[in-house]
């Protein structure tokens, strides 16, 4: 069975762990909306679960940092 749901804004997005920590993060900036459309972006052509979502809220916030021009966010390499 497969059940999909469709969110126009990541802003509407239940994320967990350490991607709801990135989301958090991105929502008391006001970034939203350019996340929303860099996440469109990543998965374009493919409909991604809740866990690929969140997955990459998580493992990729340095990426998502960066191209939100979070600089101050980064972690020291």
């Amino acid at each position: 069975m497969e059940y999909k749901v469709q969110i126009n804004s990541l802003e509407n997005f239940k994320a967990w762990s350490g991607g709801l920590t990135t989301l958090n993060t991105v929502r008391e900036r006001g970034g939203v909306d350019a996340l929303t459309v860099i996440c469109e972006d990543i998965f374009s052509g493919d409909t991604p679960t809740e866990g690929q979502i969140n997955d990459w809220l998580w493992f990729d916030s340095d990426f998502i940092y960066q191209a939100l021009g979070y600089d101050d966010l980064l972690e020291a390499s």
